[in-house]
């Protein structure tokens, strides 16, 4: 096999019934050269020996399996440091591609190390696409301020974006994910990038086809969802990065940062809530309903929307899937 133009890195957690469509639409890419490296993280249900199976004698796909379940963060470190590709890019095992994402992306190779598109919703238990996550936007260039504004009425949250990165630029900067961090690591990992000087172009076309947790048609959770709602690891990340960063930060980035931090913890009890509940802990549930105010605010809301027949508004799709930046959903560990 020559060498590859794009390095596709597909973590995976027992995610044998949809990981091989997730391989198949980045092997479609229309006129791009690829390899898919689909990291296992210690899989119980037999996802490596499915991809195996499924494609057996492709050489362009490769199974690493880790040595024990080791996170999702470290999946994608491992299958950054094999990568053979001038750009690597980021696929979740229950998403898929559009055939003309990469060709679509790649027309922007000359102007930036981080390119990405907008992401079209998908409801997994109703089988159908709900709608573009992002909406009013054109092509543009994003800056560190963008990623760090959290969602708000006029503004849209672009820690959920999934680019292409330069690989050589990954290794130049060293830059990795946090592993310790498994909501909103992909917000540290874009930080990242913008810090060490790196150009982002957002193409304002839905050609990352995105499972989001709770379908928005069917208000059912994906299959596939392991996402966690603990952001606690996240502040205390973006505490670090603001420190390390702070000389360099202008104005308008130090706000910004002040801004999400504020965001993310006034929504921790939202956080606390869902996983004592994803625990069985029913006492901390009321507990924190009883002491938090905003999560009564929160829960008295969804319960009389429910109640009305509400959906999201159309345009605010990405507040539907929830506010804070997007947590992974192949696993959590």
């Amino acid at each position: 096999m020559t060498d590859p133009l794009v390095s596709v890195v597909i973590p995976c957690f027992n995610t044998k019934d949809c990981v091989v469509h997730a391989v198949q639409s980045a092997l479609a890419q229309q006129d791009i050269a690829v390899e898919v490296i689909v990291v296992d993280d210690g899989s119980t249900d037999g996802t490596a020996a499915e991809v195996e199976r499924a494609f057996a004698g492709d050489a362009r796909v490769h199974v690493l399996r880790q040595p024990c379940n080791m996170g999702p963060s470290a999946a994608r470190n491992a299958g950054f440091k094999v990568a053979r590709g001038t750009w690597t890019a980021l696929l979740d095992s229950d998403d898929l591609w559009r055939e003309n994402r990469l060709q679509r992306l790649l027309m922007h190779a000359d102007e930036a190390d981080f390119i990405a598109d907008n992401l079209m919703g998908f409801d997994a238990a109703a089988g159908a696409e709900t709608g573009a996550v992002y909406t009013g936007l054109s092509d543009r260039f994003l800056t560190m301020t963008d990623f760090l504004l959290p969602s708000a009425p006029d503004r849209h949250d672009f820690g959920y974006l999934q680019p292409l990165v330069r690989t050589d630029f990954i290794r130049q900067h060293h830059i990795a994910y946090r592993e310790d961090v498994k909501a909103g690591e992909d917000l540290l990992l874009n930080l990242q990038i913008l810090a060490a000087g790196g150009k982002a172009y957002y193409v304002d076309e839905a050609l990352y086809i995105y499972t989001t947790p709770v379908g928005a048609i069917s208000r059912l959770a994906s299959p596939h969802s392991r996402s966690t709602a603990d952001t606690r690891p996240l502040i205390a990340a973006l505490e670090d990065v603001r420190s390390e960063f702070g000389p360099r930060l202008t104005k308008e980035e130090r706000e910004a940062f002040e801004l999400r931090l504020a965001d993310l913890r006034a929504k921790a009890p939202i956080g606390r809530f869902h996983r004592a509940r994803a625990q069985g802990k029913y006492l901390d549930m009321v507990k924190l309903f009883l002491t938090e105010p905003v999560l009564r605010r929160r829960v008295i809301g969804r319960l009389l929307r429910r109640a009305e027949g509400d959906s999201p508004p159309q345009g605010r799709r990405n507040e539907a899937i929830g506010g804070a930046p997007r947590p992974r959903r192949d696993y959590d560990m």
